[in-house]
């Protein structure tokens, strides 16, 4: 569904690589304005960006890699073809923790507070990604007869009736996910915790959501899964330990 934006002749814009552009800017902008109103420190955003970005392409795509081997197997060097667009939720996820775990630690940077702000652009990106997904027709859902069942015409997926818009699904929950922590982030003054909670409920919304795919993987649905646990994890980590709470709160 409208997986081509514009094309003339070899020039082709997908619309989905226009999507990612926009999401990329509004993303940039959130991140920006959010450090400022938590009076986080730009000039780290700015130092370290770069090697927030590489972290986030390599494991990323790492991760998809991984997750799609044999289609690489005959192909090593494709590996390494970044521009194809595919990359992997759990590998950006676990590349930005992993990073932002060292920068702070060489810094005198709260790692949770960072968190905080990496868990939201994470999720408001989804938005835009998981949109694009929709124009793509990738992650697409299984046969529904409810009304707001889609037809896509493309080779991609299978199905000739109607289909659940899976990606609007994932998108949906993205939004309400991050403005519900972007909210709850003013009221709540304990880094890290909304974080952890957003992208707990997150994890556990999409694993719902993939028992409607019409492509369903094991191995998804017990990442989203093993991505709850760890949050969860967390949640008592950041509440009990890094911050130092009293013994008798």
């Amino acid at each position: 569904m409208f997986e081509i934006l514009f094309q003339y002749g070899s020039v082709t814009i997908k619309t989905f690589n226009i999507v990612l552009a926009i999401g990329f800017l509004f993303t940039g902008a959130f991140a920006i304005r959010f450090a400022n109103r938590q009076n986080l420190s730009l000039s780290f955003l700015s130092k370290n960006l770069i090697y927030v970005l590489l972290a986030i392409i390599i494991g990323g795509r790492l991760f998809y890699v991984i997750e799609h081997w044999p289609a690489f197997r005959s192909g090593l060097k494709y590996m390494f073809y970044f521009w194809d667009m595919h990359f992997s939720f759990f590998g950006v996820l676990y590349g930005l923790i992993a990073c932002l775990i060292l920068l702070t630690r060489k810094t005198s940077e709260d790692f949770w507070s960072w968190y905080d702000l990496g868990i939201f652009s994470v999720l408001f990106s989804m938005i835009f990604i998981n949109i694009g997904n929709f124009f793509n027709g990738t992650n697409y859902g299984i046969p529904t007869d409810l009304p707001w069942g889609i037809s896509f015409d493309t080779t991609n997926i299978p199905f000739v009736n109607p289909i659940h818009p899976t990606q609007l699904y994932a998108a949906l929950l993205a939004l309400v996910v991050f403005i519900y922590a972007v909210k709850h982030s003013k009221r709540v003054h304990l880094s890290g915790v909304v974080g952890n909670t957003a992208i707990m409920v997150y994890s556990l919304g999409m694993l719902g959501l993939n028992f409607l795919s019409g492509s369903p993987s094991l191995y998804v649905k017990v990442s989203f899964g093993i991505i709850a646990t760890l949050a969860f994890i967390f949640q008592v980590t950041c509440s009990y330990k890094s911050h130092n709470l009293p013994k008798n709160t």
